[in-house]
This record gives structure tokens, C-alpha cells and sequence, in this order.
């Protein structure tokens, strides 16, 4: 058979490098060329290994604690399989078969709870840009919702009910509900008040009658929002009417008690929250022990419920002591900078002006009426929910849950009690305990990781190791190393506004 030149030339090239090499050369060659497929081999099985746990969404927490919540007790040494988003089994560790292609948390000697709530918070959004010159605006790029979210997801919160919600927070919940984004989820309030007197449009909607307090209602529910806020300056016909609308369209209401009614009218109205102790403080002629009970009595016996908020009084009576030491506490790294002047703008147009007088009427009612009376409310049954109207005086989103709680076991309720008001109350408050609030079966997987027993103190809910959300597991190292990142991405940011 014929072969060309340039044929003979291509073989030669390619067997060349091979025509010297002797018999034990060419074996060592195999010994490293089976090594090689063995390894490579291995390298495949492990991957597909990891990728088939990722793909069946199946996570196990081997050997850990857990508080269920729904009731006062502590299963130690279990185990916890998490799957496609929701608990699948919780057992001893002892009886329990860890699945071959599952991913595994070693959580030995770590306490889980279930997720956070914060039932009062307020979102860094457009409508706040009321508040600066045309130049100083924020546009839609530097409120960075990654960075404003994560910072609760980090502190183990992975639902928040905004009071005063904007448009964009609509398309933000459906992100967060499709798992395009990482956040808690997002229960949105839109804010309805009577016109002129407190927070302007558009971060409120201002009514001036029944028929633009029937529109408001209409055009919330129209637009996506789950529940109304009504505010402190409504006359008594807008108010019944904003109650009636949103009871058509089944739309729950919450939110202060306004002048024009009363603490009993407000009970009797329908109203399902009440957004602070501090709304039934001011309808008190005298904080005495008696005027306490008779209020404590009379809400927690009816339906309605009260969002404590007791960080939010603390936070401003150390603003009126000391504001520039407030505003600079551990933790404001972590707010986005129209947070930061958000508090700096209320701080000096509404605080600093608080003749000493009123200051010090502050400072008695929260030690003489909000905290006795949170006591009082709940030991007779009240329904209690915890949050800190995040953004307001100096209250920092995600880090003054963990205050809150504090403040909470302060005023005479156990670290359970007090956990209650964030897990298991939230739930009950919406009327779905079928799908979270507490460590079951079925439920969703919304839950924390702790270093240390939060039964013991309260304040262990802050060291956290780990957070379960959105079918995510979120390890403290990663939690580092995003927080790192946002405290450098704010500097720069505060930086680049400042010029």
C-alpha cells in the first residue's frame, strides 16, 4: 500500500516521541494513567454525589437540639432532614437513617429554633427620596435590596411586615417568593392617614374624606398590598370606612389608634393590630396600676392583637440623651445610607425640638406604662407580637429583633415567652400555624441554628451559626462574609454621596 511523504511525516510526528521508551517505562506510564482515571473517577462520584443532594433539595442537621416551640421543651441529640423546602422528619439522631445523597450539617451541641419574624419594620425605598434635594436622591441601583435584606436573613429573620410599603416592594415580594432572591418574606402594609399632618405622600396615602378613604383601601388591594395601615390623624368616618372597604375585599387592617377614636372603639371596630404599646399609652389620663390592668384586661380579652415595639421608646430616649452617640452604635455599619439619613432626618427635624418636659414625660411612660403594662397584658392572656419599627429613632433592621426580645424578658416574660412573639405568634396572628412558627413535620424549613441554648438567655438568639431559608442553608461563614462585603459596599456608597 502506497503511503504519501507528508502521510509517513504525520505518523512519525505522533509515534516518535514513543519508539525509545523500554518495557518498564511504558508500565510505569500505565500505573500513572490508572491513577489518573481512578482519580478522576473519584472526582465524578463525589460531584455527582453533591450535585444530586442540590438536586433533590435534601438537607440533614445531624445530632442537634431543637426547641419546636410548640411547647416548652428542648429534643437533644436529634436529627432533622429538611426536603424540597420543608421538614420532612425530625428524630433521634440514634434512629434516624441519613440519607446517602443528602447534604449533612453537623450541628452537634447546636440549638435550632425556628426563623425570626419582625412584625413592625420599615424599607429603604424610592418614596423616601421626599427627603432630599434632586441631587441628593438615591436611585434605583443604590438601594440595593441584595445588601438591605440579607443584613435580616443574617440575624436569622426571614419575615418582616412592612408598615409603610412602596410600589417596588410589591415586585420585591414576588422576587422573593419565586426565589430570584434571597430575603425574608415580605408581608406589605400600605400606609392610610388623615391629610397634612404626618408622613406626606407618596410614602403614605393622604385621605381627606370617606370617599377617598374608600378609594385608598380599593387602589391598595388593587395594587398587590396585603393589609392596611391606618395612622394616628384619620377622622372617625374615614376610619370606619377604611375598616368596612378592607373587610369587603377581606383585606385585614392594623396600625395606630387614631385621635378621633378610642382604645374601646378601636377594639370593637375589627381592627386586628395595634401597632405599639405606646398607641394605648397615650389615651391613659395616669399610668397607674389600675388604669394598666383595666386596659390589659380589656384588649386581651378581646381579638386584637399588639406589636410591642418597646426597642423603639429605649432607642429614643437614648437619642434625647445622647443622639450622636445613638447614631453611631455598633450595628449602623450595616444600614444602607438612606437608612442612616432617614434616622438623621427624624432625628433633627422631630426629636431634637422635644421641649425637656415632654422628654421626660417619654421617659415615664415607657418605664411606668409601656413596661409594667406589657406584663400585666401578658400575663392575662394577651396576644403578643414581637417588633421594632426598624428605621425609626435609632432602631437598626435585624440586630434590634434581638433587643426586642430583650426588652421583652426585661418587662417579666421567660426567654420562651419571649421567643414566642417572633416564631409561633406571627403565624398564629396570620392564620398560618399550618406552615410555620414552629419545628414539624411538614412545615416549612425556616429555621436557625444557634451556638448556645436561647431557653438560657434570651440573648443567645444573637449568636447564630446558621440559617435555613428559601431551601438555602446560610452558614455563619458566609453570613461573614456577605455582612464584610456590605459593611465596604455602605462605606462606599456613604462616600460617593457625600461629594
Amino acid at each position: 500500500m502506497q503511503h504519501s511523504k507528508k502521510g509517513i511525516l504525520l505518523f512519525d510526528l505522533y509515534v516518535k516521541p514513543f519508539k525509545n521508551l523500554n518495557l518498564l517505562t511504558i508500565k510505569n506510564m500505565q500505573k500513572k494513567v490508572l491513577f489518573m482515571l481512578i482519580t478522576m473517577l473519584i472526582f465524578i462520584v463525589m460531584a455527582s454525589s453533591y450535585s444530586e443532594a442540590e438536586k433533590s433539595n435534601l438537607f440533614v442537621f445531624t445530632h442537634v437540639n431543637v426547641i419546636p416551640m410548640d411547647k416548652e421543651v428542648i429534643f437533644r441529640d436529634y436529627d432533622v432532614i429538611v426536603k424540597n423546602g420543608k421538614i420532612e422528619d425530625i428524630g433521634l439522631s440514634s434512629s434516624m437513617d441519613v440519607p446517602k445523597e443528602a447534604t449533612v450539617i453537623n450541628a452537634t451541641g447546636k440549638f435550632m429554633i425556628p426563623a425570626l419574624s419582625d412584625m413592625h419594620v420599615h424599607l429603604e425605598g424610592d418614596a423616601w427620596n421626599i427627603i432630599y434635594s434632586p441631587e441628593g436622591k438615591f436611585s434605583k441601583e443604590e438601594i440595593d435590596y441584595n445588601d438591605i435584606l440579607f443584613v435580616y436573613i443574617a440575624n436569622g429573620i426571614t419575615m418582616i411586615d412592612v408598615m409603610s410599603a412602596f410600589p417596588e416592594h410589591i415586585e420585591l415580594k414576588e422576587r422573593i417568593n419565586n426565589n430570584d432572591l434571597l430575603g425574608p418574606r415580605l408581608i406589605l402594609s400600605r400606609l392610610i392617614d388623615g391629610a397634612g399632618k404626618a408622613w406626606p405622600e407618596p410614602i403614605s396615602t393622604w385621605v381627606e374624606n370617606v370617599v377617598e378613604a374608600k378609594q385608598a383601601v380599593i387602589d391598595a388591594h388593587t395594587k398587590g398590598y396585603d393589609r392596611i395601615k391606618v395612622y394616628s390623624f384619620l377622622d372617625k368616618s374615614s376610619y370606619d370606612t377604611i375598616l368596612a372597604t378592607a373587610d369587603s375585599l377581606h383585606m385585614p387592617v392594623d396600625g395606630h389608634i387614631p385621635f378621633s377614636t378610642s382604645v374601646e372603639y378601636t377594639i370593637k371596630s375589627g381592627q386586628n393590630m395595634i401597632a405599639h404599646v405606646e398607641e394605648i399609652m397615650k389615651f391613659m389620663k395616669e399610668f397607674s396600676p389600675e388604669q394598666i390592668s383595666h386596659f390589659a384586661s380589656l384588649i386581651a380579652e378581646s381579638d386584637i392583637w399588639v406589636t410591642s415595639t418597646l426597642i423603639t421608646s429605649h432607642n429614643l430616649i437614648e437619642l434625647l440623651e445622647n443622639d450622636q452617640q445613638a447614631l453611631s452604635k455598633l450595628g449602623t455599619e450595616y444600614l444602607h445610607p438612606m437608612g442612616f439619613d432617614l434616622q438623621t432626618f427624624i432625628n433633627d427635624k422631630l426629636y431634637q425640638p422635644i421641649p425637656e418636659e415632654q422628654r421626660e414625660a417619654i421617659k415615664q411612660g415607657y418605664h411606668t406604662f409601656q413596661i409594667p403594662f406589657i406584663n400585666e397584658y401578658h400575663k392575662k392572656g394577651g396576644k403578643l407580637l414581637a417588633g421594632t419599627d426598624a428605621l425609626i429613632a435609632s432602631t437598626l433592621p435585624g440586630l434590634s429583633l434581638h433587643k426586642e426580645l430583650k426588652e421583652l424578658v426585661n418587662a417579666g416574660m421567660s426567654s420562651f415567652e419571649a421567643l414566642q412573639t417572633a416564631t409561633v405568634n406571627p403565624y398564629k396572628f396570620l392564620g398560618e400555624l399550618n406552615f410555620g412558627g414552629t419545628l414539624e413535620p411538614g412545615k416549612n424549613a425556616n429555621l436557625v441554628l444557634l451556638d448556645e441554648n436561647p431557653l438560657e438567655n434570651i440573648s443567645n438568639t444573637k449568636k447564630i451559626f446558621g440559617v435555613m431559608t428559601q431551601n438555602k442553608w446560610i452558614s455563619k461563614n458566609e453570613i461573614d462574609n456577605r455582612l464584610n462585603e456590605i459593611v465596604k459596599s455602605y462605606a462606599e456608597l456613604r462616600n460617593k454621596k457625600s461629594k
